[in-house]
């Protein structure tokens, strides 16, 4: 039984069981054939490795039975409830810090482009901006090429940030769920990691791989013809920038 197989069968299952939220259910499963399918699996062995569709659908029904019981239990509803209101506030804290992460991430990559251009087409010098302190055009030529090259690399990074923390969100709505529908036993585990394409994963790369080399090179060669040109181990001292 191949994946599109398993997920058909499952969706019939559930339906009959009088299952909700299918849609939730179905991609919980699809997600995990993906993620095995990058570990080396093929679908087949994952297919067989799951409980079969109907063993599913009859779990996820007694679930849904049982709710009324679990209501009964007052004391430890309240415990749980109390463990998940703290979650979701050490959660929200956590979020907020990493997605404005992702966000200072990317205005650096902005102001790193912003600069790279001023810098090489003499922008600041020719409107008095002030923003890059004086240094001849050969300097500002190949310093300019190195934060172009850093632009490339914080947008790489920020987009893996953007990546990760979106992936770690639905960890943790998925563990939210399992947790209120006691599903532990039925419901497929998620990767930390995202899902990226391996076609894009490989393109991200070799970006990378160039950026780093481009800004590596642009920068030496830059800050070793500001020593030439100066005259000084301390060209900025020369140039007076700090005065």
């Amino acid at each position: 039984m191949n994946k599109q197989e398993y997920l058909t069968a499952l969706e019939k299952a559930l339906k009959a069981a009088s299952v909700s939220e299918l849609s939730d259910i179905l991609d919980e499963y699809s997600e995990h054939f993906d993620m095995k399918q990058a570990d080396g699996y093929d679908e087949e062995e994952i297919a067989a490795r799951l409980a079969s569709p109907d063993s599913i659908a009859k779990q996820y029904s007694e679930i849904v039975n049982n709710n009324s019981e679990r209501k009964s239990n007052q004391a430890s509803k309240v415990i749980t409830m109390i463990g998940l209101i703290l979650s979701d506030f050490i959660a929200l804290m956590f979020f907020i810090i990493m997605y404005a992460w992702v966000v200072v991430f990317g205005v650096f990559s902005l102001s790193s482009a912003v600069l790279g251009v001023m810098t090489i087409t003499g922008i600041n010098e020719l409107y008095c901006v002030a923003l890059i302190p004086y240094m001849p055009y050969l300097c500002a030529l190949f310093l300019g090429i190195a934060l172009l090259a850093l632009t490339v690399l914080s947008a790489i990074g920020t987009e893996y940030c953007r990546l990760y923390v979106t992936q770690l969100a639905k960890v943790y709505v998925h563990w939210y769920r399992t947790v209120l529908l006691k599903s532990g036993n039925i419901s497929p585990p998620l990767s930390a990691h995202p899902k990226i394409a391996p076609k894009k994963r490989r393109l991200m790369r070799s970006i990378t791989l160039i950026s780093l080399a481009v800004f590596s090179i642009s920068f030496i060669v830059g800050l070793g013809a500001m020593m030439l040109i100066s005259g000084s181990l301390e060209p900025w001292h020369v140039w007076q920038w700090f005065n």
